[in-house]
């Protein structure tokens, strides 16, 4: 480990070299124009993973291909899955950008660039611990293999069948996963958990075009002032949500997750500053780290109806609505959530207006076991390579994947997060630390040498 690991250092410069020029292919997953830019990603990444001496191929999905590696000749070893993905967000505004997004620029210390965070430098640095570990010892502690796919950004939509269809190539007693950020600056963190989510739209029609409000206001229902109803019937005054049977599956955290959040350093004044709000307020009882996280959630993503264009136009719309999301927590199942959710928007729904209820999103909330023996491997790997204690937490965002590799190959997944926190991945000006990501390749190596015990 210790020759991986000096080889680690030895070709940093060449990493970065290899994160540069994968950040520069523009593989923005969401726009037809770049689809050729996903295949040259794909076949980069493929290409590399020859170089340095894994088997390699590329599989065509009915949109994006994924790549599968493989470096697997330990005998009586496990195996794991590391994924990662090649797509990228849009840039954006380019006039918010101090460069090209798809131009890297090293500066203070960091790697600016679209997809320098999110995911490609992090995902190269477990190409970085393979070629490690096969240039001084030959092979591997444990047998590896690698899937990249072309479609997170999209929300996977043709990974499912791609793992369902690949059950035995894909095969393995853990995945290992850094998509995820840490708690702090140079902070190494592992992600326990996520939160589920069910994203619904409610849209609420009444007379068959807008209507003078002078002449029919009154009788006639007002689709906005339903919907407005509805919308403030959502959270009772604790700050709960108030949908019947919301919280019946609910597990909460233990007191030993609760006292491990609480010991975290967050400066809560800090975080309103940083989010540009003037303080805090949700359910009553829990921390602000615990509302971000182990707590379900119910928020209006979006409102629409009636006149919005500059000057006044007195009228009752003919429609109005609204997209809400919940975000889930063990053992919420998002169908169940959804289920009850539709009940209290129609039972609240008055006479005079029709109720449509449309779906958008279905994703199911995910812990890893504590219990699960590599939890304390993919710790002590990273205390080692950060020098630094290990937070644990949990994510307030969902990751769909990690549900799917459960049901698909009963295997739990290993979050460790390299993305600063401020990294403004989707953002303009995305970045990463070089620090963190070589960091996160000598404990990439360490973990290798680490699970084969």
């Amino acid at each position: 480990m210790q020759e991986a690991l000096a080889y680690l250092h030895e070709r940093r410069a060449e990493h970065l070299g290899w994160a540069k020029e994968l950040c520069r292919i523009p593989s923005i997953s969401t726009q037809e124009q770049h689809k050729s830019d996903m295949r040259r990603a794909a076949e980069w990444v493929r290409d590399l993973c020859v170089t340095i001496g894994c088997d390699a191929e590329i599989h065509q999905t009915a949109g994006h291909p994924v790549v599968y590696a493989a470096c697997c000749h330990a005998a009586g070893a496990p195996t794991y899955l590391a994924y990662g993905h090649l797509d990228v967000q849009p840039a954006g505004d380019l006039s918010l950008w101090d460069a090209g997004p798809f131009e890297p620029v090293v500066k203070d210390g960091w790697l600016f660039c679209r997809g320098a965070a999110d995911n490609k430098g992090p995902l190269l640095v477990y190409l970085r611990a393979v070629q490690a570990w096969l240039e001084t010892a030959g092979k591997l502690p444990i047998n590896l293999k690698l899937l990249f796919e072309g479609e997170e950004e999209i929300g996977s939509p043709n990974l499912t069948e791609f793992v369902t269809q690949h059950k035995r190539l894909l095969d393995c007693d853990g995945v290992l996963i850094s998509d995820t950020s840490m708690f702090q600056d140079g902070w190494p963190t592992i992600t326990c958990g996520t939160r589920g989510i069910c994203y619904k739209e409610v849209r609420l029609s009444g007379p068959k075009f807008d209507l003078h409000s002078g002449g029919h206001g009154g009788p006639v229902v007002n689709p906005a002032n339903a919907l407005a109803r509805i919308i403030a019937a959502l959270h009772d005054k604790q700050g709960r949500v108030a949908i019947p049977g919301f919280y019946d599956d609910v597990v909460e955290p233990t007191p030993e997750e609760r006292e491990q959040m609480a010991a975290l350093p967050r400066d809560e004044q800090q975080y309103a500053a940083d989010l540009g709000v003037p303080g805090f307020a949700g359910e009553q009882g829990w921390s602000v780290e615990e509302l971000r996280s182990v707590r379900p959630t119910c928020d209006v993503n979006g409102i629409y109806g009636g006149y919005t264009d500059p000057g006044a136009s007195t009228v009752i719309p003919a429609l109005a609505g609204a997209k809400i999301s919940m975000r889930l927590v063990p053992n919420q199942v998002a169908e169940d959530v959804g289920r009850k959710f539709e009940h209290a928007v129609r039972s609240r729904c008055p006479g005079g207006v029709r109720c449509e209820i449309l779906d958008h999103a279905m994703a199911q909330p995910y812990v890893a076991p504590r219990a699960w023996p590599a939890m304390p491997v993919a710790e002590r790997a990273l205390r080692e390579a950060f020098e630094h204690e290990v937070a644990f937490i949990r994510e307030g965002g969902s990751l769909p994947i990690l549900t799917l590799f459960k049901q698909e190959l009963d295997a739990d997944s290993l979050l460790m997060g390299l993305a600063s926190p401020n990294c403004n991945a989707h953002g303009p000006n995305e970045k990463v630390s070089i620090a963190d990501l070589d960091h996160g390749a000598a404990a990439v190596v360490r973990l290798l040498a680490h699970l084969s015990g």
